[in-house]
């Protein structure tokens, strides 16, 4: 730990911080930042798991799983975050609010803490907005510029995706599914995609829009990857500079050869902000020679011999998304059948997106696997289509897909004994951001033959 004067102006009556939701990966983030910066932090989730083990030996105070009154530090609270999964409703929330304590989301108390930062650097977007903050935090690590990082994802060396850093650079990756995003001034603003996730009517999409342009003019500069939506929402904004053409071109092949796709697109947003810094782009780029990937983005768990199959994880959940990982493991294992186990993600998004993911997993050269829709924290819509529709109308549109009903070490054999069926190299891809990792250990078990 160490004393950090610069978070004094963090908005706190006390150096003591309540998090509600301290399991996720996003409070968790501010939780470890705020420890290293020597606050007192307490905390509570309605699951314990292995990060509130790790806050624990890092010095946070977390009580048994479940939401109670009793979990809150007698005195000298000084603040608390919430998850979004959590409302005004929670037990905790209420009794804060009661003994005037200030309780913020977790995209309010980022805003305020990338204020404490002498040159905040904010990443945005539909998607891939974790790998470029975990890209561009990389590289500046790497160059020994100890920033700050607060990212929605942890690198799959096990670095942490939180530190401090000296008080100078921040790098944040800034979330617009509440909208929390616009409320962030800095240095610069970064913007991967505006694809409209999350905003399910046309009133919706607009107020999603128009906070994305209020975040972009908040910043000395916003860099984008220029697009259609991109294009109209922002390049009539003085600040705002989009990556095109050559420019985009010649940053791309800056990238190691090993990012493909999409990758190679999150380096070059990541690279521009090295340029804008004034920093040493091709000492840049030497650094994400070593970049070892984050957490379930194309994160190759394990590899199996005769038969060769390996198993990755993927945290895409989005047609576009979807589309995107599909790409990219085609290429990369472009000798391997494919196998994609499909977690749809919240009922709404399945919904609105339903054709689309049908025409993105209707290839009959891949054998797809639908698990049940993980619903987060919302209940299932009216009338809405569920996994198993989802499969059937891949199949009725020419694919090849099979639904399964729990996740489960059943399922899991059965998905690796169809995969084996008639290929000697395959690849299972498990596709989604919920829970389907739980299918992981079953198995890497029954690859590696544990």
């Amino acid at each position: 730990m160490k004393e950090a004067k610069f978070l004094k102006k963090l908005p706190l009556s006390h150096p003591a911080v309540h998090c509600i939701g301290i399991g996720g990966i996003g409070v968790s983030a501010l939780a470890e930042l705020l420890l290293e910066g020597n606050f007192a932090v307490s905390g509570s989730d309605s699951e314990l798991n292995s990060i509130c083990e790790e806050l624990q030996k890092k010095g946070a105070v977390i009580a048994p799983a479940g939401h109670r009154v009793e979990n809150l530090p007698a005195t000298g609270c000084g603040g608390a975050v919430m998850t979004a999964a959590v409302n005004i409703n929670n037990v905790e929330v209420r009794e804060l609010l009661r003994r005037g304590v200030m309780v913020w989301s977790r995209g309010e108390f980022l805003a305020e803490l990338a204020r404490c930062y002498q040159r905040p650097v904010m990443v945005a977007g539909s998607h891939g907005k974790s790998s470029t903050a975990a890209m561009l935090g990389w590289i500046l690590t790497e160059m020994h510029l100890d920033p700050g990082l607060v990212i929605g994802a942890r690198y799959s060396n096990d670095s942490s995706n939180a530190r401090l850093g000296s008080g100078d650079l921040l790098v944040a990756e800034s979330d617009e599914s509440d909208g929390t995003h616009s409320l962030s001034h800095g240095e610069l603003a970064l913007i991967t995609n505006i694809d409209g996730d999350h905003a399910w009517t046309a009133a919706a999409r607009s107020e999603q829009e128009q906070e994305f342009q209020r975040f972009a003019r908040q910043f000395t500069q916003t860099l984008y990857i220029a697009e259609e939506n991109t294009d109209r929402l922002l390049q009539d904004i003085p600040n705002c500079h989009g990556l095109r053409g050559g420019e985009l071109v010649e940053l791309e092949a800056m990238a190691p050869d090993f990012m493909l796709g999409y990758e190679r697109r999150n380096a070059a947003l990541a690279l521009a902000a090295v340029k804008y810094l004034k920093l040493d782009i091709k000492a840049a780029a030497g650094a994400l020679q070593s970049y070892p990937g984050i957490r379930r983005r194309q994160s190759e768990i394990c590899r199996g011999t005769a038969p060769t199959v390996i198993l990755l994880e993927d945290y895409a959940h989005h047609p576009r998304e979807v589309a995107s990982s599909l790409e990219v493991i085609r290429t990369r294992y472009a000798a391997s059948s494919i196998t994609l186990v499909f977690q749809p993600h919240r009922y709404k998004r399945l919904q609105h997106y339903f054709d689309d993911f049908v025409k993105i997993l209707s290839d009959k050269t891949v054998a797809v696997k639908v698990l049940p829709v993980f619903s987060a924290w919302d209940n299932p819509v009216i009338d809405a289509p569920d996994s198993a529709q989802l499969a059937q109308a891949i199949n009725t549109a020419g694919g090849n897909a099979e639904f399964y009903a729990g996740i489960t070490e059943d399922t899991a054999k059965k998905i690796y004994e169809t995969t084996l069926a008639g290929n000697e190299n395959a690849v299972i891809a498990l596709i989604g951001a919920g829970d389907i990792e739980k299918l992981t250990p079953y198995l890497k078990k029954l690859i590696l033959r544990q």
